[in-house]
């Protein structure tokens, strides 16, 4: 949806879940030679400025990525798993000044990790963010970035050349039709791609509205793994965040239910939940 920036909403609890899984994903790649592809469907403008209007606007960085490097920073999370501690330097890595003003998405988080030879696809149709997320990858031969529907263009940019890769699928949602589009377009991109990895985000709302969604992705034939994170019940907006991942790789459900188990303690303490069910898939 056009209308949709998600500078609001960047560094949220639902961000930090969504992007250690992402890195998680990504280090699986990084253990073979073989180059591979990265698309994101809805790539927003790259790195946030965490001092900016929209950021200040809903202060949801404060009470997730805020809330996380605080921890950190104070000496408890110092002693956390891998997984969580290599999200944490990426995204310190991008405050080096120090203290805490820009926020990687998803976009900067995997070129920080891929290689020379690995490749970006980057798809975003709002203007503003399209032209911020050019000028953040300008001069980077591996990113190559499309202004085209995302649901149109995935069908048709998979499999890519490389073969081995992943899709991050996360729209706004804002448009209730996304919940039962998107098990559509992965479907048909899991024909075209059978080996390639899908993880895709979803929002937990007091009307459960993902729960067909996450139905349709668990009724597919292939291996899904869901996680989802909750914590105190808010007064309004999001309950949780969830994330389904098709063609999971292997041990990757031990790894997430870690730095799940760790995000859930750390950002909303007794009151925190993080769940992992599976089907198909190899512990």
């Amino acid at each position: 949806m056009l209308s949709y920036q998600h500078g609001f909403h960047a560094g949220s609890f639902a961000d930090v879940h969504k992007h250690t899984a992402l890195c998680l994903l990504i280090d699986h790649f990084l253990k073979k030679p073989a180059a591979f592809c990265f698309i994101d469907s809805h790539a927003g403008r790259g790195p946030y400025d965490l001092t900016s209007e929209q950021a200040a606007r809903t202060g949801e960085w404060q009470a997730g990525i805020g809330r996380l490097v605080d921890s950190r920073l104070s000496g408890p999370v110092g002693r956390v798993g891998h997984g969580l501690a290599r999200y944490l330097d990426l995204v310190l890595g991008f405050n080096e000044e120090g203290g805490l003003k820009r926020y990687p998405g998803s976009p900067s988080i995997a070129a920080s990790l891929m290689r020379e030879k690995d490749r970006l696809i980057l798809i975003e149709a709002h203007p503003a963010e399209h032209l911020a997320l050019r000028a953040a990858f300008r001069g980077d031969a591996r990113v190559h970035i499309h202004k085209r529907d995302a649901f149109e263009s995935l069908p048709a940019l998979t499999p890519p050349p490389e073969r081995r890769g992943l899709v991050l699928i996360d729209p706004s949602y804002e448009v209730k039709s996304d919940y039962l589009t998107v098990p559509k377009i992965v479907g048909t991109a899991l024909r075209r791609w059978p080996a390639g990895i899908f993880a895709i985000w979803y929002p937990l709302l007091p009307d459960d509205r993902h729960l067909p969604l996450v139905e349709q992705l668990e009724g597919l034939a292939c291996p899904v793994l869901v996680a989802e994170l909750t914590g105190p019940k808010p007064e309004r907006g999001l309950v949780g965040t969830g994330l389904a991942v098709i063609n999971p790789p292997w041990q990757f459900d031990g790894k997430l239910a870690e730095v799940g188990d760790e995000i859930a303690v750390y950002l909303f303490g007794d009151a925190g939940r993080h769940s992992i069910r599976a089907s198909g898939v190899e512990s």
